[in-house]
């Protein structure tokens, strides 16, 4: 299953991470990150820093624990079971926060992205991927349990949810899967 979210995601999981502009001393959280193809990119970017990964499906963090051992064993990577609106974090200590294609699943997205805006420093960045609702509405797997959303949407969402300077960047809008950056900052 990592495997197939990986490949099916490729292109959306690299344009999120080229979008957090990662330096290498930064704290970087990927939520609900899945087959873990983002903090496998994001590896490769940090040299002092640290990648923190939480999903809210057990299988998927055991996955990434075997997988990212290594990694974990050497300070470099954290793993963690949890649901966006309560993470397992303190107040403001990340520089980046991505999360792709999983806003689709929040019970409370306003709550999800409190949550997040309370752990990301006040100079932060948060990078959502997601597909748009045009794109994605006849597929039959978004018939089930799947809250689709325009761009606007999730600008809207962020902006209620208290973020600032909020922009919303299109790639591939002609192909049959899209792939939109909706980028926030504090501060």
């Amino acid at each position: 299953m990592t495997d197939l979210l990986n490949k099916g995601n490729e292109k959306i999981n690299h344009l999120a991470v080229k979008g957090l502009d990662i330096q290498q001393a930064d704290r970087v959280l990927d939520v609900g990150f899945g087959g873990g193809a983002t903090i496998k990119e994001m590896l490769k970017l940090i040299d002092m820093g640290k990648i923190y990964g939480v999903d809210f499906s057990q299988p998927m963090v055991e996955t990434a624990k075997q997988k990212f051992r290594r990694s974990i064993k050497s300070g470099k990577v954290s793993i963690e079971f949890a649901n966006v609106n309560q993470l397992p974090f303190d107040d403001n200590i990340f520089d980046k926060i991505c999360t792709v294609n999983t806003i689709y699943f929040w019970e409370a997205p306003l709550v999800g992205l409190r949550e997040i805006r309370r752990v990301m420093k006040s100079n932060g960045r948060l990078v959502i991927g997601i597909r748009s609702a045009d794109k994605m509405k006849d597929l039959p797997f978004t018939q089930h349990n799947f809250k689709l959303y325009d761009p606007e949407a999730v600008r809207d969402l962020l902006i209620g949810a208290g973020f600032n300077r909020v922009s919303i960047n299109h790639h591939d809008q002609d192909e049959k899967f899209d792939a939109v950056m909706v980028t926030a900052y504090l501060g």
